[in-house]
């Protein structure tokens, strides 16, 4: 009976083949050990290796349909065999050859799938084990392991209707595992999906052969899985989106990190812990790290929902710019630009009124800190004229920006150095922006055009550049012969001697040391010297002024007013110009020349034969000092100095003939 035979049992001796098998490899898994018999035979082996590397050679040649149903009802087949393969055999390269092929043969919608998962899940986080994945992500087998997973966890076969659509961001409901997680949108178990989370959680930190383990992780949280396994990982997300110091990790931290915070519901606490974070990493020490923080929190304010936006408007808005002004970075200075009219564009005009609050509060500060503010203030007003000009343009917003801009200008002059520079370039900035906006604004108003006039000359170069782009642009829009007639409110007409002031400053932008030229100035300064001149050839009383004083240096050419007794202003600038180019100075003499040609391309034959003596001079001095400085083997026609002196003789003489 029954204790008879338990009884026997227990006196029978275990050795030989009833004895337990307790070493080797596989002596935890006899039923695993006895099935690998007949597959891990050397002519079973040989004969498996050669078979998978056919079929992985012709699914890599051919170019598969994976929507064609006839061509997956041959395929079906193939996947329990390719599952035992993986599962049981004890060669690497067939694992892999097995793995690689099973990479094309998931992409089709395979009935057996669901069925073939129980095997092939644990199977590959075995594989992953014994590989030592933490230390050997670049290996082909944890290569394909991954792959294969994602692939698996992402099959059409564990989707469900609830994972079809994404979940907004959830301020009150926080989820749980069990209530969360569904069984039936996973290949694996959570014990399998807690192991393969704790691997990924060393395994995302290494730089070598990331893509795929970035896709599993994709593919994962495209699932909406839930746990404490995973809400860590997506901490290390957060961290390496700054931290890490490739730019292809940073990026995909950054767009796991942002799906996950939009698509998982969270509590407030959660929600805010991230956000916080988000703003902490702008102040990152590295420029790469600080401008992936940057761009990942311009992504979150695109996408989050509205009302949850207007309700960390403030929380954005007053961190940017705090890294808008101390940020050393051009690159962060205009990503956080960029950031700053995002969330603008976004918010209602409620928000974006109490935003603008603070820009004027800051724009009358004062104390220690008043230039810093002020400097903010400006860049701002800047940056909401870029991305909210509808709101600009309501009540006496654009009055009031203009009228803060016109007091920092006329603050800054006469200049005496380059201390307020930054302050006075943020100003202009915004001048110009409200001008393209607003035209009929500012062009009234004399008294910020006036002192755009005087700063034509500000010791600064991108002072300089700004006032001339303005000056040009404002200038283009008048016909320098119809002045009086279209331009008769216009305040080079109404602001005595602002004409031969323009003249004037625009010349002492050409005349500058070689170390010091830039290009645009320079191009600015003749568009400008060239519009002035004809305007003074057709007016010249404009260019007067009655109770006119000179600055210090008699007969220096530098007076404050055009002499009444210099009865052709043209007189002055041409002599002006030709002193400009006569000391030595290869960028300086090119500017002027450059000028030559345009005033001859521009004017009128007969206004330019008056002033030929004046251009020739310097023109014929430039190119004998170039060929004086050749070496005896150079030749002249090859010196480019030579070569424009020539071309600029040249359109002297088709414009006003030889005579």
């Amino acid at each position: 009976s029954i204790k008879k035979k338990q009884k026997s049992e227990l006196h029978r001796v275990t050795d030989g083949v009833a004895a337990p098998k307790l070493t080797g490899s596989s002596r935890h898994f006899p039923l695993k050990s006895s099935r690998t018999k007949t597959l891990n035979t050397p002519a079973n082996a040989c004969a498996v290796s050669f078979g998978l590397t056919l079929l992985n050679s012709s699914l890599k040649r051919s170019k598969l349909d994976v929507s064609d149903d006839e061509l997956c009802a041959m395929a079906d087949p193939y996947l329990p065999l390719l599952t035992h393969c993986v599962s049981f055999s004890s060669d690497i390269q067939a694992v892999i050859l097995s793995l690689r092929c099973l990479g094309v043969f998931l992409r089709m919608d395979l009935p057996s799938v669901p069925k073939a998962a129980k095997d092939l899940g644990p199977s590959i986080l075995g594989h992953l084990t014994a590989s030592g994945v933490a230390t050997n992500t670049q290996s082909d087998i944890v290569q394909g392991c991954f792959k294969t997973l994602t692939l698996l966890i992402s099959h059409q076969k564990f989707s469900s209707p609830t994972n079809q659509h994404s979940a907004a961001v959830s301020l009150d409901v926080a989820a749980t595992s069990a209530g969360f997680n569904d069984s039936q949108t996973l290949p694996l178990t959570a014990d399998q999906m807690q192991a393969l989370l704790s691997l990924l959680h060393s395994v995302v930190r290494e730089f070598d052969h990331h893509n795929a383990t970035f896709g599993l992780v994709k593919a994962i949280s495209s699932k909406r899985y839930v746990s404490t396994e995973f809400y860590d990982l997506m901490d290390i997300m957060l961290k390496l989106s700054v931290q890490s110091q490739k730019s292809s990790i940073r990026l995909q931290s950054s767009q796991i990190f942002l799906q996950y915070l939009i698509d998982y519901p969270m509590g407030k606490l959660r929600l805010d812990k991230y956000l916080h974070q988000i703003v902490l990493n702008l102040k990152y020490e590295y420029e790469e790290g600080r401008l992936s923080a940057i761009g990942l929190l311009s992504s979150v304010i695109q996408k989050f929902p509205l009302p949850v936006l207007e309700g960390h408007s403030q929380f954005f808005f007053l961190p940017l710019v705090l890294q808008l002004v101390n940020d050393d970075s051009k690159r962060c200075k205009e990503a956080v630009s960029d950031c700053i009219c995002l969330l603008l564009k976004r918010l209602s005009t409620e928000s974006v009124q109490s935003l603008f609050g603070y820009a004027k509060r800051w724009s009358q500060s004062t104390g220690g800190d008043s230039l810093s503010m002020q400097r903010a203030s400006a860049q701002l007003f800047g940056i909401f004229i870029d991305a909210r000009p509808d709101y600009v343009k309501r009540g006496s917003n654009a009055s009031e920006v203009i009228s803060v801009v016109q007091d920092i200008l006329e603050a800054q002059i006469p200049f005496e150095d380059e201390r307020g520079w930054e302050l006075l370039y943020h100003n202009l900035l915004c001048a110009e922006k409200m001008n393209k906006q607003i035209p009929s604004l500012l062009s009234t108003n004399h008294e910020v055009w006036g002192a755009l006039v005087e700063l034509l000359a500000y010791p600064h170069p991108w002072i300089m550049q700004v006032s001339s782009r303005m000056i040009s642009s404002y200038l283009s829009t008048l016909g320098p012969q119809e002045l009086l007639r279209d331009g008769s409110e216009s305040f080079i007409v109404k602001i005595p001697g602002c004409l031969y002031k323009i003249a004037r400053n625009s010349c002492r932008q050409l005349d500058v040391e070689d170390a010091h030229f830039v290009e645009k100035t320079s191009t600015l300064a003749i568009k400008i010297i060239t519009w002035a001149f004809r305007a003074m050839k057709r007016h010249p009383e404009i260019c007067y002024k009655d109770d006119f004083a000179k600055r210090n240096g008699e007969g220096s050419g530098e007076e404050e007013y055009l002499p009444e007794e210099c009865k052709d202003p043209c007189v002055w600038v041409m002599t002006r110009l030709s002193n400009i180019a006569k000391p030595r100075g290869v960028r300086r003499r090119e500017s002027v020349f450059k000028c030559f040609a345009a005033l001859c391309t521009m004017s009128d034959p007969e206004h330019l034969i008056p002033y030929l003596e004046l251009m020739i001079d310097p023109i014929d001095r430039a190119t004998r000092d170039a060929t004086n400085s050749l070496n005896p083997d150079d030749e002249a026609e090859n010196d480019h100095r030579v070569a424009l002196s020539k071309d600029v003789l040249q359109i002297l003489e088709d414009r006003c003939g030889t005579e």
